[in-house]
């Protein structure tokens, strides 16, 4: 018997089926080859502190200096994330030692922010700018004299940090190692010819300071005695500059538009036709400057502006910045009034947050506050949902550092005189 083909012609259904599965396999295989050639990214890599990802990253070209979501270069984020190993194996793969991260911090501020001396010694190694500042004009040697790390400020004035450079407070390194009555940088200071004699914007001295402080005897006389002979250091142009405001950054250079949560607190005017966002850290001096130059301003403009306050708290620098930002947004539901008394109180005495938890119950109980209620508000999801989409709103618009105002679109960064206040909210009142 003769055998019949059994084979018979494929339906149109089936064919468009076999297309379909046929379509599908090549998308997952050409998905599975784009991820395996897709770079790692090594931000991802250093926070997990997964050691193989990071050299797989390298070694794929990762962009060594490419920025995260918040303007980080991979070797900040790997001494912010404490990661001693990753910070060496950057360097050594030509991570650059000079590039900024949005705020304008060197790695070698960053490291001397943080007291990483190890990475301090390393980059001044490496030759990195022992003067370059952030937009708050620190200096990485400001930055040992404010911490009290001595080892730090040595390696910084032998690699030629200048003594006298002024932050936005007008304050130098002597003048913060005056404020924390450390002896031992302060007498390094003058040894290099720093200037005791030299004011701040507050019109204080070194000698000022100390005394204000309570400074031991033997350090009194001897900033004293310095600021009576005169200093020997030689004028140093970038040193006693006059404070302007910095330009805008390309990052910044485009009008803002923050959110506005009706329900949170406004100071000043509801209505009025000025809103000054202020991204603040309750626990930065360089804060407390922003609010008190945000109070002129409203004194100056009054009726015509209103504040609203947005918080950016920086624990690896300020621990007790979030926990205040907690107490600010949960007083305020119950009432306006006793958050602003708040928020005045912690800013006209930073030094007392040394007392942690306890200092900030003391305050909110002395204010009239309901502290069962406080309790529950400071867990509750509206309270921290404030501060997040506080810092979501940072980190979209690159705000790394405070303080950072945002006045009808226009943003003033860092501790800037009133003045450049008064420039922008005059502009924007004659449009």
């Amino acid at each position: 018997m003769r055998l019949q083909n059994m084979a018979q012609p494929l339906s149109w259904s089936s064919r468009f089926g076999q297309s379909v599965a046929l379509i599908g396999t090549l998308i997952v295989a050409l998905s599975s080859v784009c991820a395996a050639a897709a770079p790692m990214d090594i931000h991802a890599a250093i926070r997990g502190s997964d050691m193989e990802a990071v050299q797989t990253a390298l070694t794929d070209s990762a962009e060594l200096n490419r920025a995260d979501s918040w303007g980080r270069t991979p070797l900040i984020v790997a001494l912010q994330q404490g990661k001693a190993p990753v910070v060496e194996m950057l360097i050594n793969h030509g991570a650059s030692v000079s590039a900024t991260d949005a705020w304008g911090r060197t790695p070698l501020l960053v490291a001397t922010q943080l007291k990483n001396t190890a990475a301090v010694r390393l980059l001044v190694e490496k030759r990195s700018d022992v003067n370059a500042a952030n937009k708050n004009d620190i200096t990485p040697l400001i930055a040992a004299a404010q911490t009290g790390n001595r080892e730090a400020a040595a390696l910084l004035l032998a690699a030629g940090a200048v003594p006298d450079r002024e932050d936005n407070l007008g304050w130098t390194a002597l003048m913060w190692a005056a404020y924390r009555n450390d002896d031992a940088i302060v007498k390094m200071l003058l040894d290099k010819g720093a200037d005791a004699a030299k004011a701040g914007r507050d019109k204080s001295t070194a000698l000022d300071i100390a005394r204000n402080r309570g400074a031991d005897a033997p350090l009194i006389a001897l900033l004293a005695a310095k600021a009576q002979s005169g200093s020997s250091a030689r004028p140093d142009a970038a040193a006693t500059r006059p404070i302007q405001p910095k330009p805008l950054t390309t990052a910044t250079a485009a009008r803002l538009a923050p959110t506005i949560d009706r329900n949170r607190m406004v100071r000043g005017n509801p209505e009025a036709a000025i809103t000054i966002f202020e991204y603040t850290d309750f626990q930065c001096p360089y804060c407390r400057q922003g609010a008190r130059t945000a109070d002129e301003v409203m004194a100056r403009y009054e009726g015509q502006v209103r504040l609203i306050v947005k918080h950016l708290p920086l624990p690896l620098l300020h621990p007790m910045a979030m926990s205040c930002a907690l107490y600010f947004e949960a007083i305020s539901i119950q009432g306006a009034d006793k958050a602003w008394a708040f928020y005045d109180r912690i800013f006209d005495d930073q030094r007392a947050l040394a007392g942690g938890g306890p200092y900030l119950q003391q305050v909110a109980a002395g204010l009239g506050v309901d502290m069962t209620r406080l309790e529950q508000d400071l867990k509750s999801p509206t309270t921290q949902g404030r501060i997040a989409a506080d810092l979501k709103e940072s980190e979209r618009y690159k705000f790394d550092g405070v303080p950072a105002f945002v006045i009808n679109g226009q943003v003033i960064e860092g501790a800037q005189p009133a003045e450049k206040f008064f420039e922008v909210i005059d502009a924007a009142l004659h449009q």
